[in-house]
């Protein structure tokens, strides 16, 4: 993972905010990319919107399994 672009949970906090960042960095990669990535990428969104409309209900467990797969994501969009 290139150290410029990662976001580990210690330097954010807050997985919330670990989640807007991800969703931030994939948005911005995902015009690059082609129709496979944009339907996981759309998926990943909507759980994502969902999860944080419900956050004060969300369970811990929920937001870092959303964080991981946005992880994934953003990593196989890595520009080589």
């Amino acid at each position: 993972m290139n150290p410029t672009t990662s976001t580990p949970k210690n330097e954010l906090g807050n997985p919330l905010n670990i989640l807007r960042t991800l969703r931030d960095e994939v948005r911005v990669r995902i015009h690059l990319a082609g129709m496979e990535a944009r339907e996981r990428w759309e998926k990943l969104d909507r759980d994502a919107e969902k999860l944080a409309s419900r956050a004060e209900h969300a369970s811990t467990n929920a937001i870092d399994e959303l964080i991981g797969k946005l992880e994934r994501l953003r990593d196989s969009l890595q520009a080589d």
